[in-house]
């Protein structure tokens, strides 16, 4: 029934939350991705929060059904696009 892996990362600066999701059939592909964030990071590992979800669907709505929780985040689907965010707003809220 969930055959899509969802790799995703979650930071929060004041009222704004951002997220960027990755979605794969295959876990190694997943693996792999967590491996390009961590190589790509520009903020300090605490400043973001990893989820990881199975869901039947691969897009970010399907996360949102399986949990609420993620209703409220601007969502990221280009990891560049979503660091380059959160190191702006890690910046503007003198988390560095």
């Amino acid at each position: 029934m969930y055959k899509y892996i969802h790799f995703i990362v979650i930071a929060k600066f004041g009222d704004r939350s951002v997220a960027y999701d990755y979605a794969s059939a295959d876990y190694t592909d997943i693996i792999k991705e967590k491996k390009i964030f961590d190589r790509k990071r520009r903020v300090p590992g605490y400043l973001y929060g990893i989820h990881s979800l199975k869901t039947a669907r691969p897009d970010f709505q399907a996360v949102q059904e399986r949990d609420p929780y993620f209703n409220d985040f601007e969502v990221f689907e280009d990891l560049d696009d979503f660091l380059d965010v959160v190191y702006q707003l890690a910046l503007q809220a003198n988390a560095l």
